[in-house]
């Protein structure tokens, strides 16, 4: 035996299906990814492995995102780098002067499988490698003479970031100077004269790079 609904009933939850279709299609397409970001896109060469370089991120809308590196267009260098959460780390110890530019490809997914692709360039900065070009001279002898008078610095990097301290033996800063260009003549920051002796010295020149240290002779008359 058949039974029949009312045609208004059938009106009815024909209505109720059309909404929560539409309900639905509304919500899915809320959640499919319209932006994806990554905050950091550069990393300084003679990084660690593993080292983190930036976080991916996208729309509040599309809720959570699973990242990926993603093959495709611009997906050049993506075995460069690895993915964890949201996380690009790097994979290898990048150089410079050997490869300045990276191109990877990133996919973001969200919980129900709406995804976005983009391609990010990824630029390794150039570290003053301060072992390899700095020179201090050993000896100053501020007598007048034109040699030695001052405490010479060969090579410092262009930008000027660096911190020098000199030192007398007791491990008491006698002298500091912010961006040194080559004007120390055997004087306190005060202006008083130093006595002859042998003086350490320690430049800083930021950046996590390794101090560069010294000596250096203070000869008041190299003529007596």
């Amino acid at each position: 035996m058949k039974t029949f609904l009312p045609q208004k009933m059938v009106q009815v939850l024909v209505l109720m299906a059309f909404t929560i279709l539409l309900q639905v299609t509304l919500a899915r397409a809320g959640q499919i990814p319209t932006l994806l970001q990554l905050d950091i896109t550069h990393i300084h060469e003679n990084n660690a492995i593993g080292q983190v370089i930036g976080s991916f991120a996208s729309d509040p809308a599309s809720g959570v995102c699973t990242y990926a590196l993603a093959e495709g267009a611009d997906d050049t260098d993506n075995n460069s780098f690895t993915i964890t959460g949201n996380a690009l780390k790097a994979k290898e110890v990048f150089d410079y002067e050997t490869k300045e530019n990276y191109f990877i490809r990133v996919r973001c997914t969200d919980a129900v499988g709406g995804t976005l692709e983009k391609s990010f360039l990824i630029v390794v900065a150039d570290v003053y490698e301060v072992t390899n070009h700095v020179e201090a001279t050993n000896l100053v002898t501020p007598n007048g003479d034109g040699k030695n008078d001052k405490w010479i610095i060969r090579n410092l990097p262009a930008h000027g970031n660096n911190e020098v301290r000199i030192l007398d033996r007791s491990g008491r800063v006698v002298y500091y100077k912010r961006n040194y260009s080559n004007e120390w003549d055997g004087k306190t920051s005060s202006g008083e004269l130093l006595s002859e002796g042998v003086y350490f010295y320690v430049i800083d020149f930021g950046a996590g790079l390794n101090l560069f240290k010294g000596t250096i002779t203070l000869i008041r008359d190299r003529n007596r």
